[in-house]
């Protein structure tokens, strides 16, 4: 690999870090910033007022990437069975391999994840944001983000699967447990087991992007295995579980 060869890839990578930074750092601070006291007082209107944020997050990808979207969209359209095929496939396999792990990690913790225990709260809480995030917008902007920004960095599947893993767990785990001080951290450690299911899930997330060269494929398989853990979390809190 020449020098210039790898200057243009450490730039997608760039990119990618620099997406997930305004993401989940600064674009939300201002956001939220003029709607503070609303969130508070009015909970139906805090479920729209989430819901934009998301909205214009996914416009602004969107807009970034719009040319090649196009392109892989008509060729979703065009190869729609195969690409489907492809998702169900991999949802399957990263499916069955995070359960295993899941029920193992589970066990020896004895708790669940902190990230799925969150999004239990914010069904709870905000039940129209959370469905509409996690089913529709989350799934498309998550592998916006997480996957297709740095595709251009890798040329060995498995490195970019590895890499774009590593990412998505590290962020979905540290989301769901205090890591504003060291000592919260570590005493949290145990959490950080749970970035084998997640990882696990994700590299296959990213095996079927990279198989098809196609982030609609990905992203279907997102929201296939998405959908499916909101009704099962939804079954679980109306048997009181």
């Amino acid at each position: 690999m020449n020098e210039k060869n790898s200057i243009k890839k450490g730039n997608y990578i760039l990119l990618g870090l620099l997406l997930i930074v305004l993401y989940q750092g600064l674009l939300p601070e201002l956001y939220f910033l003029p709607f503070m006291d609303i969130l508070k007082e009015n909970s139906l209107l805090a479920n729209f007022i989430y819901i934009g944020y998301y909205v214009i997050i996914l416009i602004l990808l969107i807009l970034l990437f719009r040319k090649s979207l196009k392109k892989e969209w008509n060729d979703f359209k065009k190869n729609k069975k195969e690409y489907i095929k492809i998702a169900f496939s991999y949802w399957i396999k990263g499916l069955i391999i995070m359960i295993l792990s899941n029920l193992l990690i589970v066990t020896l913790v004895n708790g669940i994840a902190g990230n799925e225990e969150q999004n239990r709260e914010i069904i709870q809480a905000y039940p129209i944001y959370a469905i509409t995030l996690m089913c529709i917008i989350g799934p498309f902007i998550e592998e916006l983000i997480f996957r297709k920004s740095f595709k251009k960095a890798f040329k060995s599947r498995i490195a970019f699967a590895t890499f774009t893993s590593l990412i998505f767990a590290s962020l979905h785990v540290l989301n769901g447990i205090d890591i504003s001080t060291l000592e919260s951290l570590l005493s949290n450690w145990q959490q950080l087991l749970f970035l084998l299911p997640y990882g696990s899930l994700a590299f296959f997330f990213a095996l079927a992007y990279y198989d098809t060269d196609n982030i609609f494929t990905s992203t279907l398989t997102h929201t296939i295995h998405n959908t499916f853990s909101v009704i099962m979390i939804l079954i679980l809190m109306a048997l009181g579980g």
